[in-house]
């Protein structure tokens, strides 16, 4: 899966007005599209080939036979998953809800493994490797990503921080060094408060890991690394229901990967770690 039809979607707000009628054609009609030439597309959407074809290629594509392909991937698998679901409409099942949840879930999970560039996980993963401190920044949602990820890479003898409190965020950032990376989470890719810490960690010499939705935002133009999540929310899901899950999905592969680089000392300190929060529960249960 490629997450096409995710990339047209984000495309919308981007692109020029003769691009985005041929995006929003394509959301529309996207079973169609596959067995279209670029003319019948040009001609239906009141476009131009030419406009056809640099929409493709603005969005990643070699051309419109790339993308074609890479749309009739997904859409079989689209369908083997019954993953395209409609919003939820008021007065929706329990089952219903259970299904669209869990649909909208998985296909935040696929999109995003297809949006996720290797070279840019590679980087990312060495500079986490090779980082003395790791600082975590978000807000809201992402802050609960961002201890999720803390409690993980300190099983692992990894120093890292993350604040819930914007002015203790920029104190650390201030204190960060060649040596050290900060990891910024914002979906939007425009949080303020996020943006303000990691240009303080630039500032500082510390390499900068983005990981924020598939676009041109201020956070993805900071960052030394990019890692892009997909989501799909709808008015009740305010939460960032799906782009958390695929959010914490990266955070597992950077803790994996980081973990098997150096496996038998992770290994060590996994066990370590372990015994030690055994200990704990044992003696807290004696003195209960």
């Amino acid at each position: 899966m490629n997450g096409v039809l995710y990339r047209v979607r984000e495309s919308i707000g981007a692109v020029k007005q003769t691009e985005k009628v041929v995006a929003q054609y394509i959301l529309q009609h996207p079973e169609v599209i596959v067995s279209m030439s670029v003319q019948q597309v040009a001609a239906n959407c009141y476009s131009s080939p030419a406009a056809v074809l640099r929409y493709c290629k603005s969005i990643g594509y070699e051309g419109f036979k790339d993308f074609k392909l890479k749309l009739a991937g997904d859409l079989s698998i689209i369908s083997l998953h019954d993953l395209e679901k409609e919003p939820l409409e008021p007065g929706a099942s329990l089952e219903n809800i259970m299904s669209v949840i869990t649909n909208n879930n998985i296909q935040s999970l696929y999109e995003s493994l297809q949006l996720l560039d290797k070279e840019e996980l590679t980087k990312a993963c060495r500079f986490l490797i090779d980082a003395e401190k790791i600082d975590l920044y978000g807000v809201g949602s992402s802050y609960l990503i961002a201890s999720d990820a803390v409690q993980k890479f300190m099983r692992i003898n990894k120093v890292c921080t993350a604040y819930s409190d914007f002015h203790m965020q920029r104190v650390s950032a201030v204190n960060l060094g060649a040596n050290d990376v900060a990891v910024a989470i914002s979906y939007s890719g425009e949080t303020k408060q996020v943006n303000d810490c990691i240009k303080v960690a630039k500032s500082q010499g510390a390499k900068v890991i983005a990981i924020t939705k598939y676009a041109d935002t201020e956070i993805s133009s900071l960052a030394d690394a990019v890692l892009f999540v997909a989501a799909k929310e709808d008015e009740f899901r305010s939460a960032a229901m799906t782009s958390r899950m695929a959010t914490l999905n990266v955070i597992d592969i950077l803790y994996t990967a980081c973990a098997h680089e150096e496996y038998d000392e992770a290994l060590h300190h996994l066990r370590r770690t372990h015994e030690i929060i055994q200990q704990s529960g044992e003696k807290g249960g004696r003195n209960s």
